[in-house]
């Protein structure tokens, strides 16, 4: 959609992707459908699988599982957002929920996995997640087809990856990511990833660190996308603009790309502008306090 008021405000021709319409109320349900249907054609008894999730890509890979049938363990942080932990619930599904961070929640469901619990499915380093994701790209070309830039919010990079792989060099991507979790900019900066201590920020889908040697890391470097920073204050600002200009509502990750267009981060980027909106899995209660004037 036209952000009207938003591209009036600043002076761009704004449009946003809004992945927070998506049955889950984000862009995961995309790698969760294609990472399942999957294995279901690959795999003549299909094994339980494990994740784990800081909420949105559990919410995904949990509704499509209870579909299709499939077991589910999910590790989650114990600290994430009561809007996402109520929707993992369902028959089938184990939660694991005293996960002190993600990177706790990851190193114990791939030792779950290694243990013959289940299938690992990462949130972002599984290749049928990442393609599923870059359908996103898809649909931008085909409904803005003249689109200057996309702007993609960047925790592990399963998204950035897969639009980026998806467009190949058609338009200019790039992804944004907090300054409180700079792991995917730290990586690119030395050519391998990293391990960095996450700081505490309103976009907590996208804390955390990357899996040694991810594919998400080496698509993006191969593709020399780059990936910039955006201070808490502007990620804070991101939800108070798509609410305030646009009447959306979406968590602080989801909202990260708004929040990079009002640092000024953007501004060499040419329009029209697409800003990924990947999600609105937000506490009313936090909602209710980002918009306090």
């Amino acid at each position: 959609m036209h952000a009207d008021a938003l591209s009036e405000a600043v002076g761009r021709d704004v449009w946003l992707k809004l992945e927070t319409l998506q049955r889950s109320r984000s862009f995961k349900r995309r790698g969760a459908c294609n990472a399942l249907l999957t294995l279901i054609e690959r795999e003549p008894v299909v094994p339980p699988v494990v994740t784990a999730s800081a909420g949105n890509h559990g919410v995904a890979l949990s509704s499509v599982a209870r579909e299709l049938g499939i077991r589910l363990t999910i590790y989650v942080p114990r600290d994430a957002p009561r809007a996402k932990l109520d929707r993992l619930r369902g028959e089938g599904m184990t939660i694991v929920a005293d996960c002190i961070d993600y990177d706790e929640a990851e190193g114990r469901a791939l030792a779950a996995a290694a243990a013959g619990d289940g299938l690992f499915i990462s949130p972002y380093n599984h290749p049928d997640v990442i393609a599923g994701a870059g359908t996103v790209g898809l649909e931008i070309l085909e409904d803005l087809p003249g689109v200057g830039a996309m702007v993609v919010p960047t925790g592990g990079g399963g998204l950035l990856a897969g639009v980026a792989a998806a467009v190949a060099g058609r338009v200019t991507v790039i992804g944004v990511e907090p300054s409180m979790n700079p792991a995917f900019t730290d990586a690119l900066a030395v050519g391998h990833t990293t391990t960095i201590v996450p700081g505490r920020s309103l976009a907590d889908g996208l804390l955390g660190n990357l899996e040694k040697d991810a594919l998400t890391f080496t698509l993006v470097s191969d593709q020399r996308i780059p990936v910039r920073l955006v201070p808490e204050p502007f990620v804070v600002e991101g939800v108070r603009a798509l609410f305030g200009h646009e009447r959306l509502v979406a968590e602080g990750a989801g909202a990260i790309a708004v929040g990079a267009l009002l640092a000024g981060a953007l501004a060499d980027l040419p329009d029209p502008l697409v800003l990924l909106v990947t999600g609105a899995n937000i506490d009313a209660a936090t909602l209710a306090a980002v918009l306090q004037p």
